[in-house]
């Protein structure tokens, strides 16, 4: 139940901002927004797949295993019947130095590249330039914090400690939606809104800190080596890469079309997108909750090669996945058309038409992607040439069909399309296979 809760506010919170956000912001200022958020998975991607895996690393430790193998769950690993205090403060460490290193770099290429970008899009888009580069520099500040601290996310995942990770996200989204709904209130524009995610995001975290209190200091009475530290960046290395490949294959399958849109057709014309694909990913994310909440509970029974919890936690996963995500799609296609008209708000989703397919394409993703999170709790990511091959794909493809002006639906069409002929039914087949293997 405080999953569910968490969830609903980690995506619901984004969408309690858009009745404030399309009654009292433009159509540029929102298209802007849209990019910047579009930016933050961007820059996420420069995590390179370090977040799962230090995840998988935490609950290894925890479930007692002696090291971290570079790939799989070799017969050599020693399983003890307490948790392995030494290794999870060695991993503790090396996340924390890789996530300082990497905040400080991104916040830089942000400012340094960032604000050419936006100054460029802003004018295009009749924005006033100093107030979009003031608001970029905020939210600057703000992807740099969320990638520093997401040690914490992974550590408390790893550790099976799901409730207190889903307490975390209940504070940040709640304190960050209700600061940003009052600035709006009271005339903020993007500025505040940056601001407000600063703000929910310094209180949260140190709650989420506090909440691995005991662990952390029962970590700090272990003494790390420098060279121990070094050998789990080395061991979580080749899995994070492969991640970190499969990422950036994600950002062009589910984001580059959101550019190719602003490109083609301008910041007023991506609004509609944009928030049809917030509206669907909330759902989408929601539906996959089960499969986040079990990562730690699989990872303990691929280590115990216990066949029978992994194929019954699959299938229940899955089968929530569906009903939750169908019945989510149903109520954004039919319902929030009406509500957005009866706010009178300054943007509308996508025609009837073009937001069906839009659905069907993001449900199907999210199907073969929850298949493959379960894929990767064997230690293993299979999947990093299809994804690359298909982000790559559907990014010409896309490229293509904006080029020749065909049109927003014709550009989701061919990410849908590329999809269809491998990825979402490939990735489910061998999901169930991989239990039995």
């Amino acid at each position: 139940m405080i999953g569910l809760t968490a969830q609903l506010l980690q995506y619901g919170s984004a969408l309690m901002l858009v009745p404030f956000m399309v009654t009292r912001l433009s159509k540029a200022e929102i298209g802007l927004w849209y990019i910047f958020v579009a930016i933050q998975s961007l820059a996420f991607i420069c995590d390179f797949g370090f977040q799962p895996t230090f995840t998988r690393a935490f609950a290894l430790g925890i479930s007692g295993a002696s090291k971290i193998e570079r790939r799989g769950l070799s017969e050599e690993i020693v399983i003890q019947r307490t948790p392995n205090f030494r290794l999870i403060a060695e991993i503790m460490a090396a996340a924390k130095i890789f996530y300082r290193l990497l905040a400080g770099l991104i916040l830089l290429v942000l400012v340094v590249a960032g604000l050419p970008y936006v100054a460029a899009i802003s004018g295009k888009g009749g924005l006033d330039i100093r107030y979009a580069e003031g608001a970029w520099l905020v939210f600057a500040v703000s992807i740099s914090l969320n990638l520093y601290f997401l040690w914490v996310d992974s550590a408390l995942v790893g550790f099976g400690r799901v409730e207190q990770n889903y307490l975390y996200i209940i504070v940040n989204r709640a304190a960050s939606v209700t600061i940003a709904i009052g600035a709006l209130l009271v005339g903020g524009g993007l500025i505040a809104v940056a601001g407000a995610l600063i703000l929910g995001q310094v209180i949260a975290r140190t709650i989420a800190i506090n909440l691995l209190g005991d662990l952390t200091r029962r970590c700090r009475a272990e003494k790390v080596e420098r060279h121990a530290v070094h050998a789990v960046l080395r061991a979580i290395w080749p899995n994070a890469s492969r991640m970190g490949a499969v990422s950036i294959g994600a950002f062009l399958i589910n984001r580059y079309t959101l550019f190719a849109i602003s490109a083609f057709g301008g910041l007023a014309v991506v609004g509609p997108y944009a928030l049809a694909l917030q509206m669907l990913s909330a759902v989408i994310a929601v539906a996959q909750m089960p499969m986040q909440i079990s990562l730690s509970k699989l990872v303990d029974a691929r280590v115990k090669k216990n066949t029978v919890v992994l194929r019954q936690t699959f299938t229940m996963v899955m089968a929530i996945y569906v009903v939750t995500a169908l019945i989510g799609a149903a109520f954004i296609v039919m319902i929030m058309p009406i509500a957005l008209r009866e706010i009178d708000s300054n943007i509308m989703l996508l025609p009837t038409g073009t937001l069906i397919l839009l659905t069907l394409v993001l449900i199907l993703e999210g199907l073969h992607a929850t298949a493959a999170t379960f894929i990767t709790t064997a230690n293993d990511v299979p999947f990093v040439r299809a994804a690359l091959a298909s982000g790559i794909a559907i990014a010409i493809s896309v490229t293509i069909a904006g080029w020749l002006g065909l049109g927003v639906a014709a550009m989701i069409a061919c990410q849908g399309l590329v999809q269809l002929t491998y990825n979402n039914w490939y990735w489910p087949w061998q999901a169930w296979k991989s239990i039995e293997t």
